[in-house]
């Protein structure tokens, strides 16, 4: 518990928030030099990180890798399967009749799968498991999603892994025996080179897939738009705050295994 509320507030917004508070507290205590600063900094960065152009720029760290636009070469040059890993779903969804489904990034990772499935045929696998309040894996709502809504077929369900890591791990374990080991790795851009780190640490050969790209958005609107603050920035920034921690500490989780 307190290490998920120190997580919380080393998070973004929180962070920005926390440093608004100290610079009112400094202030109260008569440290002006101090309470101006920090509340300059606590509302400039949250005003920057909530407009196209900090988002931009938060993104530009970890979106590494290009659109893999053409898949038919894939099989040809010894890729064999495509891995989606899980991303969230939207709970008990009541347009769905109560049901769990596929948040909005699983939803879009599991859309470029089928069109990376129907160019290049090679064989699909799902990984996701259950978290602390679910029913059902995340891995067969991905799979539903996919045999229903997009009429391909999943070869591969991997219903353990509640984390990044955990997925690949779990996956290497499924499909290693049957000499699986080059993937095409399907993900938000945000989140691949976290992602490939642990599949490639887990021992596979990782094509990146990526989907949703961030970047490229502010430059067709003017600068002044781009310092507007907008809710969808906010959490872009909030999520590339959190692949950037996230990838600091899996690389310090590796280099001491």
């Amino acid at each position: 518990m307190l290490l998920s509320f120190v997580r919380a507030c080393l998070s973004f917004p929180a962070l920005p928030l926390l440093l608004v508070l100290a610079g009112l507290a400094c202030l109260r205590w008569r440290r002006p030099w101090w309470g101006r600063s920090l509340l300059a900094l606590g509302v400039g960065s949250l005003w920057l990180l909530s407009t196209a152009l900090g988002a931009g720029w938060m993104a530009a760290g970890l979106e590494r890798y290009p659109a893999l636009v053409n898949a038919d070469h894939l099989r040809a040059n010894g890729w064999q399967a495509i891995v989606v890993i899980g991303g969230g779903r939207q709970v008990a969804a009541p347009e769905y009749d109560g049901r769990d489904v596929p948040g909005y990034w699983t939803a879009s990772r599991l859309r470029l799968a089928a069109e990376l499935y129907r160019q290049s045929s090679l064989p699909l696998a799902v990984s996701g498991g259950l978290g602390p309040y679910d029913t059902e894996p995340e891995a067969m709502l991905m799979a539903h999603s996919l045999v229903h809504d997009h009429v391909v077929n999943v070869r591969w369900q991997e219903a353990v892994s509640r984390t990044t890591d955990e997925n690949a791990r779990e996956l290497r374990r499924g499909l290693a025996p049957q000499g699986i080991d080059r993937i095409v790795l399907v993900t938000q851009a945000l989140h691949m080179p976290r992602a490939r780190l642990a599949f490639e640490k887990a021992g596979f050969v990782v094509l990146p897939a990526p989907v949703d790209f961030v970047r490229g958005s502010a430059s067709r609107t003017p600068l002044l738009l781009n310092l507007l603050p907008h809710p969808r920035y906010l959490t872009v920034s909030a999520q590339a705050w959190h692949e950037y921690a996230g990838l600091l500490a899996y690389r310090l989780r590796y280099a001491f295994d």
